[in-house]
């Protein structure tokens, strides 16, 4: 009798589990991605060993097919067409397929860093982000931008998967608990290119560039100590060499993204004598990660703040390494932050303009687009003409702003080394700033908002872009 009653269960139980779908892709690849636009896509995941599975997107004829290998993962490339959708993608190993729905083909852009990138549009508790507000009330889930956030999961060996995630539309919801730096970017692209835009936030606080790195490129720094210690046990995961890397980073290898965009250099500020040799080689490694030696890498300057005393220098010295690698690493650029600061606070609360900047790195640079303004000036050269310094800058063709009014934070020094507080005015109508201290009759050096924090009338350019600081021998 229980013989009888057990055999029409079992083959219910076979018939109702035999049209499941198998085909399981990794959570990058979820319904409202989107995919970079006029490229060769890899998408993976896993499936039952050995298994012949079919990809079907709806924007092409030709499915493609591929099969899993003995542990179940599988990849395929699909050759995704110019911006557009929505669509929908097939996966199927003859059983039940899986169904991507709302797929758009775009732009897609990797954000990553610590915790300024991470600073979610709503802000930090007593920390604002300004101008979320006005983000938050009319985010609109018609309006094509995908939003991504990697799950935080730290690993002492490199992942083949990510921690987990999802896309999700331009909703208040999500928008809200999202990277403001971040979003502010991805929304300047869009409104200027007319595209979908995916965002991808991997970022973690608190986060030093090493933990950013693999074991194998950071071997190469003797500085850098390992750690012993079990995952399970490690409380400070994202201080630890390789750990954010090998949980979050890695897993991407072989994503299709058009560039990447990072904030990150708090937790180096203190040992800048470091950084240029570890920012110049984890962006490397990242491209080699990403499959492209030429990804555009667009990163923020570290905003002014009082943290570390006012008038230290802190800051300006780790700047001056931002800058290097700015000029020596190809396909790079710095959104630069002198007027962004706060005085009692980190994490500054203007990322609008810290996102704007990025973009317009992005617009011009990477989309090529001539009539964009995408950097602040940039100390040039200077020469001394009587007791007056006449310093020049890069990057003010149409001039410096404001014109015939005294401007802040320039100093100078004579042969003693003891810098002054010097007046300086804009030459009319042109890159160049004059700057004069009737306390120094022969000044042998010069500097600019070389300080941790700085207030009073800055330099800017014509399009409204602030001056780096610097500091410099005077010929």
């Amino acid at each position: 009798m229980k013989n009888t009653l057990f055999l029409p269960i079992l083959i219910s139980l076979i018939i109702s589990t035999s049209g499941f779908a198998k085909v399981r892709p990794a959570a990058l690849f979820s319904d409202h991605m989107v995919l970079q636009q006029q490229s060769d896509v890899r998408i993976w995941g896993t499936a039952d060993k050995s298994s012949k599975i079919t990809i079907n997107a709806s924007w092409t004829t030709s499915p493609q097919t591929t099969q899993s290998d003995q542990n179940g993962k599988w990849s395929c490339t699909l050759k995704t067409p110019e911006a557009g959708g929505p669509y929908r993608i097939e996966l199927s190993d003859g059983n039940e397929p899986t169904v991507l729905e709302n797929v758009l083909i775009g732009e897609v852009w990797l954000c990553s860093g610590q915790s300024n990138m991470e600073m979610q549009m709503r802000g930090l508790i007593g920390q604002p982000v300004y101008g979320s507000q006005e983000a938050i009330a009319t985010a609109n889930p018609q309006r094509p931008i995908r939003l991504f956030r990697v799950k935080k999961i730290h690993s002492s060996t490199p992942r083949d998967t990510i921690g987990g995630g999802e896309w999700f539309c331009n909703t208040s919801e999500h928008v809200s608990t999202f990277s403001a730096a971040a979003y502010f970017f991805g929304s300047t692209l869009e409104k200027n290119l007319g595209v979908p835009v995916g965002l991808i936030d991997a970022s973690w606080s608190g986060s030093p560039i090493q933990a950013f790195m693999d074991r194998e490129t950071l071997s190469s720094f003797p500085f850098i100590k390992f750690s012993s210690i079990p995952d399970s046990l490690n409380k400070r995961p994202n201080k630890t060499p390789t750990l954010i890397y090998n949980g979050m980073i890695h897993p991407l290898q072989g994503l299709t993204v058009r560039g990447v965009i990072w904030y990150q250099g708090e937790a180096n500020r203190k040992t800048p004598q470091y950084y240029q040799s570890l920012f110049t080689k984890m962006i490397a490694q990242w491209r080699k990660v990403l499959g492209n030696e030429k990804l555009p890498f667009y990163f923020v300057e570290l905003a002014p703040t009082a943290l570390d005393n006012a008038n230290g220098e802190t800051l300006p010295i780790f700047k001056e390494v931002q800058m290097k690698c700015m000029k020596e690493i190809p396909y790079t650029g710095m959104a630069l932050t002198t007027d962004l600061g706060s005085e009692h606070f980190i994490h500054a609360p203007k990322k609008k303009e810290v996102g704007e900047r990025l973009a317009y790195w992005a617009l011009a640079k990477t989309y090529k687009q001539k009539y964009i303004s995408f950097c602040g000036p940039i100390f040039k050269s200077c020469q001394l003409k009587q007791d007056t310094v006449i310093v020049s800058f890069d990057y003010a063709p149409r001039g410096l702003m404001p014109e015939k009014e005294d401007i802040s934070g320039f100093e100078i020094a004579g042969a003693d080394g003891v810098f002054h507080p010097a007046q300086a005015r804009i030459m009319p109508a042109s890159p160049k700033v004059m700057v004069y201290s009737p306390n120094v009759a022969k000044p042998q050096e010069i500097r600019y908002c070389f300080h941790n924090f700085c207030v009073g009338n800055l330099l800017f350019n014509t399009a409204g872009l602030p001056a780096a600081s610097f500091r410099a021998k005077i010929k």
